[in-house]
């Protein structure tokens, strides 16, 4: 890319990010049989593995060998980002990127406001090799 990425470099890169954490999601959230999955929980308190389950089936055991606070925090962040979560997360992003490409097409001033935003999303793509603002030193 040469010049100034516009808004419409800046939608076009964050909607296909956005597809490829979506299909990653999906993955994550389908049982193997292709059912979706149930929702992912802590394994019960005084089980023998701290982890996070779905159902009946225990997904993956914490064990991070900094001690049990640490452990059950890294546990209750896996939850949190299960991908029924993580579905609603893109799906709000995929609207702001949409709502920026309708203002910037009917050249409303807020679309730059809006810009701002996108561009501090996209920051968590940065290493990415069409990432079209400034490359990391």
């Amino acid at each position: 890319m040469t010049g100034r990425p516009t808004v419409f470099d800046w939608c076009d890169f964050l909607r296909t990010r956005i597809a490829e954490e979506q299909r990653a999601m999906e993955g994550a959230g389908s049982a193997p049989d292709g059912i979706r999955a149930c929702e992912w929980e802590l394994t019960e308190a005084g089980e023998s593995e701290l982890g996070v389950r779905a159902g009946d089936d225990v997904l993956l055991t914490v064990r991070t060998g900094r001690g049990p606070w640490v452990d059950l925090a890294v546990a209750e962040h896996l939850v949190r980002t299960q991908p029924r979560r993580s579905h609603a997360d893109l799906d709000t992003w995929a609207n702001l990127i949409d709502l920026l490409d309708h203002w910037a097409n009917h050249d409303l001033p807020a679309a730059r406001e809006l810009l701002t935003v996108v561009i501090r999303f996209a920051d968590r793509y940065r290493e990415h090799p069409d990432h079209p603002g400034p490359k990391p030193q």
